[in-house]
């Protein structure tokens, strides 16, 4: 991930495996916390940065980092926007990660992609296809440009390795919008960068006992009424 190696050394997947959290299914607030984990350490480290201007700044700030709260970092930080505090921001350049819609998009009737008749069991499939935007800010919109594409060929080429890690059918940078003034929180310029993503849920249901199994009808209650 840098345009620069040591004479003795190589460029390196640092980011590690991702948490097993996601094995109980995939959910908004998860792929959140992905987002943030795979940033901060992509951040952590500025050997990581491709771009130099960037580089050197984070050089001269310092790198992202855990402060006592665990949260914000020394000269960059990176937070969900729930989390986000714009006072705390200050003059320092800020990734902002907030979730959009989620659709269900159906694979099947009903759901229905496969039937037991041995455990009397259905099996259900589906599909959510969802996206974030990560807001780039900074105080100069050069910068706020800069460290746009550091998060944007960031994100592209590590699509592949996130796809495998997350069992994500599809994840990929579907839009970088315009940079825009923002003064309504904090004093900068802002660049919205979209990724989307398709996840499989899958489901099984099976009855401990049938449902009318305890019901009986009799004829002469039938035409009580």
């Amino acid at each position: 991930m840098t345009d620069e190696c040591p004479p003795d050394g190589n460029p390196e997947n640092r980011l590690g495996n991702i948490s097993a959290v996601c094995s109980y299914g995939m959910r908004p607030h998860v792929v959140t916390g992905l987002l943030r984990q795979l940033l901060t350490a992509h951040f952590a480290d500025t050997d990581n940065i491709e771009e130099p201007t960037l580089r050197r700044r984070l050089e001269e700030t310092g790198p992202w980092k855990k402060d006592e709260n665990g949260s914000n970092g020394s000269g960059l930080q990176i937070e969900s926007i729930t989390r986000w505090k714009p006072a705390t921001t200050d003059k320092r350049p800020a990734i902002i990660i907030k979730r959009n819609a989620w659709k269900w998009q159906r694979i099947g009737i009903g759901d229905i992609s496969g039937v037991n008749a041995f455990e009397g069991s259905t099996s259900y499939t589906g599909l959510w296809e969802g996206s974030h935007t990560l807001y780039c800010l900074a105080e100069l919109g050069v910068e706020a440009e800069l460290l746009t594409m550091e998060v944007v060929r960031f994100l592209a080429h590590f699509s592949p390795w996130i796809v495998s890690q997350m069992n994500f059918k599809r994840f990929f940078v579907t839009e970088v919008g315009g940079v825009g003034e923002v003064q309504e929180v904090v004093e900068g310029y802002a660049v919205p960068v979209t990724v989307a993503y398709v996840a499989e849920e899958s489901w099984a249901l099976q009855l401990a006992a049938p449902r009318l199994k305890r019901i009986t009808l009799k004829a002469s209650e039938l035409f009580s009424c």
